[in-house]
């Protein structure tokens, strides 16, 4: 049980400080009106790129802010817990990507804030990786998030935000989708893989087995040989 908690605990901290920095900033920016919004993903502009780093430190209100926390702090804690070795590497991966893909496919002269993009490509990112490996717990995991955040099917498609009456990134929600995808085909080897059970039946390869007894080779045959010897 110790060592349950203590793994929980060491998988939790960076999420943990990644989405209190997130708060930081928020509230940081909300008191001294300092307009960090302004500096979020600007699609199509040179000013764009920076916006990868920065978008998802940046929300317009508390909703936004609150509505990402959760679901944000949940798949990074399931992507550190089962990928220790890995898990720089799949946020990093998935925040290039995303970003990159937004810098394309986002509408000119918009701007995107906010860390939903980074929400869709690790959830979907555990979901491709546990269909691909099978893995119980990944797909337990997965449906877990997905259970918390409903809308993510919803927030791929364009008339969504018209649906609920808010300006909302779906072409953030689709890049980050499309980052997760790739980076679980990326890491379709690595972390957490199928689990394999064995039991007392003997497979049909068995047939093959060179040492197996079927497979033994055949003795001579033994003649015996008989001879008389008349009486004198």
């Amino acid at each position: 049980m110790i060592k349950f908690i203590l793994k929980v605990i060491d998988a939790m901290v960076w999420p943990l400080l990644i989405v209190l920095a997130i708060w930081i900033v928020f509230f940081i920016n909300l008191r001294f009106d300092l307009h960090l919004n302004a500096w979020g993903m600007h699609p199509r502009e040179w000013r764009g790129i920076y916006g990868i780093f920065t978008m998802v430190f940046l929300h317009g209100d508390f909703d936004h802010l609150f509505s990402n926390t959760v679901p944000l702090l949940l798949a990074m804690g399931f992507i550190f817990t089962y990928f220790k070795k890995e898990r720089a590497g799949i946020l990093t991966l998935n925040l290039l990507i995303t970003g990159i893909l937004l810098i394309f496919m986002g509408e000119y002269r918009s701007n995107h804030i906010g860390a939903s993009g980074l929400v869709y490509a690790f959830i979907f990112f555990l979901v491709t990786h546990a269909f691909l490996t099978k893995n119980k717990e990944m797909l337990a995991a997965s449906f877990i998030l997905i259970f918390l955040y409903g809308s993510l099917i919803y927030g791929l498609f364009p008339d969504y935000g018209l649906l609920i009456g808010k300006d909302i990134s779906w072409e953030g929600h689709l890049a980050g989708a499309i980052s997760g995808i790739l980076t679980a085909l990326y890491y379709r080897n690595q972390g957490p893989q199928r689990l394999t059970f064995f039991d007392d039946e003997q497979d049909d390869d068995d047939d093959d087995d060179e040492l197996g007894y079927w497979n033994m080779p055949e003795e001579d045959e033994t003649t015996v040989h008989y001879h008389y010897k008349e009486k004198e």
